[in-house]
């Protein structure tokens, strides 16, 4: 089948033997006609009907950056959890967060620490601060060449700094911290994005830096240098490491509320003595388990408002790590969460989209300001769910609240 794309291109999803080809058509273009060939090839080359795919409300043309070899999209449900109050000097009033989930009693779990939460005055957040850090690797013969590089290097911050502006007007280098191992220098290149989650253009500034080094002789000798990459995987870009939860990547984010022993017995079904006494065994499995951060559940809000908002969904993971704790009170119960790197932001990527702007607007997310108040906004329901989850598994209602809200059908007798 070939079809014309109506700017006059020809796609293709089969060869001249008229044999499905072996990869996939239409490289490069982002039309619908281009859209609909990749499906029809994919059809034909898998035996599937894939008739859910045939239309979609994306409109191809608007997605060059976000993806090659469009055949369609997915719906995920989302659901609408909260509300839930803030009190904040960033975020203030009441809140009602995206969730884009297909698991049964999230929303309703969220929603119950949103409503513990809310009754009990409101949650405080705080941004620490946000950075991204991006890591090269230069490679020496010999240590003595390593080693004069690593203890040069810092003293050109101002240069490198005019390096990246000549890039990009958004990323801000920080720092540079050279970290010697054996005959390689690993640079952790530290920088602030503004709005942006800043992956990409910290990469892109982290090249031209780096090309300028590699330039300045009295720095890099041809005879004691060998080799240069981008990312040596010690920033910790889409992993948890201890040294993100430490040092922080992305934006570090701290939510907190004082429980009244009223609202924890009536809400959450349970006691500030048990709910304490409950979690400290949690953290105690976390522990001897060597879990990083001691949370219940963090990625579940952090995934399904990373999906409806638009991130990079490969960023749960380390923004994912958590520090969940409960300390009693007089009167009740300290509740707090700390994230210590979030990895997101309300421009660029899929925050454009049409739906995950919305629920960005939504949140009052959208312009100056926006990450920062998106970070604090996913720290409080993270605690509304931790706290919720907790409380849930202390009292005996975890299992119910999943066999009523979880299945998909009723459980067996037998």
């Amino acid at each position: 089948m070939a079809m014309s794309s109506g700017s006059g291109e020809h796609v293709s999803g089969t060869s001249p033997s008229g044999r499905a080809q072996r990869f996939v058509p239409g490289k490069g273009l982002h039309t619908e006609a281009a859209r609909v060939s990749r499906l029809t090839w994919l059809r034909e080359v898998t035996g599937t009907a894939l008739g859910t795919l045939q239309h979609t409300r994306l409109d191809p043309e608007q997605l060059s950056g976000n993806i090659e070899g469009l055949v369609g999209s997915v719906e995920i449900p989302v659901g609408v959890a909260g509300p839930l109050l803030f009190d904040g000097p960033v975020v203030r009033g009441e809140i009602y967060a995206p969730l884009a989930t297909t698991e049964g009693a999230l929303v309703a779990s969220a929603t119950r620490g949103a409503l513990a939460l809310t009754l009990s005055g409101g949650v405080s957040t705080r941004t620490a601060f946000q950075a991204i850090t991006r890591a090269p690797v230069f490679v020496f013969s010999r240590l003595a060449g390593a080693s004069r590089f690593a203890a040069a290097v810092p003293q050109h911050l101002g240069e490198l700094r005019e390096k990246v502006r000549e890039i990009s007007r958004h990323a801000e280098l920080l720092s540079i911290e050279p970290v010697l191992l054996g005959r390689t220098v690993h640079l952790r290149f530290r920088y602030t994005t503004g709005e942006a989650a800043g992956q990409n253009m910290t990469t892109v500034g982290t090249w031209h830096a780096c090309q300028w080094l590699m330039g300045q002789r009295r720095l890099v000798a041809e005879e004691d240098f060998e080799s240069f990459i981008i990312e040596g995987n010690s920033s910790g870009d889409k992993k948890a490491s201890a040294q993100a939860v430490a040092e922080g990547r992305g934006t570090r984010v701290v939510a907190d509320c004082v429980l009244p022993t009223e609202v924890v017995e009536r809400v959450l079904k349970t006691t500030p003595d048990a709910l304490v006494s409950g979690h400290q065994h949690i953290m105690a499995g976390a522990v001897h388990s060597g879990t990083l951060g001691s949370n219940a559940n963090t990625a579940n809000i952090v995934a399904a408002v990373f999906t409806a908002t638009g991130q990079d969904i490969a960023c749960t993971h380390e923004s994912s790590v958590g520090h969940f704790t409960l300390e009693r009170t007089k009167d009740g119960v300290h509740a707090c969460i700390t994230l210590p790197g979030l990895t997101l932001g309300t421009v660029g990527g899929g925050t454009g989209l049409p739906t995950q702007n919305e629920f960005l607007a939504m949140m009052g997310c959208t312009g100056q300001g926006g990450s920062q108040r998106l970070a604090e906004i996913i720290a409080g329901f993270a605690l509304a769910l931790d706290l919720s989850t907790v409380s849930a598994v202390v009292s005996g209602d975890f299992v119910d609240a999943h066999e009523r809200l979880g299945r998909n059908r009723p459980p067996s007798s037998d």
